[in-house]
């Protein structure tokens, strides 16, 4: 890992699980948010609740952001909680549309093990054309701290059959006519 990371960050890490797109624990400071620069990021998804912050963290990272020219979007994901598949549909897609326009994206959530990978298992198995356990698999391979609760797989699972049902199984977050 790379100096002058918090303790949190260092601890819990990232790791590069597709093309431009990583996925790992939130920044808590001016430094961790240094470090993303560094790594050329410059998009990135927040899944944290900002209950999940302490106190100071949130504000300290969002001020960090702005100086360093790194756009946020923020989509609250309970912590523990299921995934809703409205939700995972849009965090899913907003990644995928940032990837298209070739962004460097770092997708988070608490600790980058599960909202944050359940996610990027979307990305990946749409971009890859694999089904979603394949997708899954990928992406733990690449973190293997990465490991949605047995409920988000199931969650993400449904998004998937969904998908498929609706025929939006290869959608890449182009317009449709």
């Amino acid at each position: 890992m790379i100096a002058g990371m918090s303790q949190w960050f260092r601890s819990y890490g990232f790791a590069d699980v597709h093309k431009d797109l990583l996925i790992g624990a939130y920044p808590l400071d001016r430094e961790d948010v240094e470090v993303l620069g560094r790594l050329r990021v410059d998009r990135i998804l927040n899944l944290v609740q900002d209950s999940e912050y302490r106190p100071g963290d949130r504000e300290a990272v969002h001020e960090a952001l702005a100086a360093a020219g790194i756009e946020e979007q923020r989509q609250d994901l309970t912590d523990f909680g299921g995934l809703p598949s409205m939700e995972l549909d849009a965090a899913v897609e907003l990644v995928l549309a940032w990837l298209e326009e070739g962004h460097r994206v770092y997708l988070h959530c608490r600790a980058g093990w599960q909202r944050s990978a359940a996610v990027a298992a979307g990305v990946v198995a749409i971009r890859e054309h694999l089904d979603i356990d394949g997708a899954l698999d990928i992406v733990q391979l690449r973190k293997p701290s990465a490991d949605p609760l047995p409920h988000q797989r199931e969650d993400v699972k449904w998004w998937w059959e969904e998908r498929e049902r609706t025929g939006e199984r290869d959608h890449v977050g182009e317009s449709e006519p």
